[in-house]
């Protein structure tokens, strides 16, 4: 274990600290669960992370990039489909991932609720949501391009209303499992941002 390379080692814990998180809880992510976790000496640690809070982030960022996988791969539908309907494909595998895997979304749910309460005192700022905020807008961007059109509003603010959409939309689910209502909210976040775009301006215009 100690030649393993630091980004392996880095990988391994951000898994573990995910697995500890989906059984245990957020209150369960002592160093000791994390290491045991992942079959590391306690020292492992902090030899890959600065701290546990660090550890923490990487694990909401591991998170994001595999909802961005799910959600980037309808959007590349092929140049001129209609805007609302490639976001809804989008959203829509989101919504597919949250059923699949439920534990997964609550335990990035208790992730952020714990990096939010680390910065209660502190001023405006993304927090935790800076890689989420960082994804959408470009998945919003490959969206566009693949629709022919151009948004009328920056896609960062957009993306901070999907973000805040997406987690009413999780919180929803996971209180009441009602899918079919989670599929309509998510084609709902897609029309709303879809009116926030405009077809591409021509060389002539």
């Amino acid at each position: 274990m100690s030649r393993m390379p630091l980004e392996e080692r880095r990988e391994a814990l951000v898994a573990a600290t995910l697995a500890v998180v989906e059984r245990d809880g957020i209150g369960g992510a002592t160093t000791r669960a994390i290491v045991t976790e992942a079959g590391m000496p306690l020292g492992a640690l902090h030899y890959a992370f600065a701290s546990v809070d660090h550890l923490l982030a990487a694990a909401i960022d591991a998170v994001t990039d595999q909802e961005r996988i799910v959600a980037e791969a309808p959007l590349a539908t092929g140049t001129g489909a209609d805007l609302t309907e490639v976001l809804a494909a989008g959203v829509e595998g989101y919504v597919s991932l949250l059923v699949e895997r439920p534990a997964r979304e609550l335990a990035y749910l208790e992730l952020m609720l714990h990096a939010s309460r680390q910065r209660l005192d502190d001023g405006p700022g993304a927090g935790g949501y800076e890689r989420s905020y960082d994804v959408l807008a470009g998945l919003l961007e490959t969206a566009a391009a693949t629709a022919g059109c151009v948004w009328t509003a920056p896609p960062r603010a957009l993306a901070r209303h999907a973000v805040a959409m997406l987690d009413g939309i999780t919180t929803t689910w996971l209180a009441d499992h009602d899918t079919e209502a989670a599929m309509a909210g998510a084609r709902f976040l897609a029309s709303a941002l879809a009116a926030h775009a405009t077809g591409r301006p021509t060389e002539e215009d």
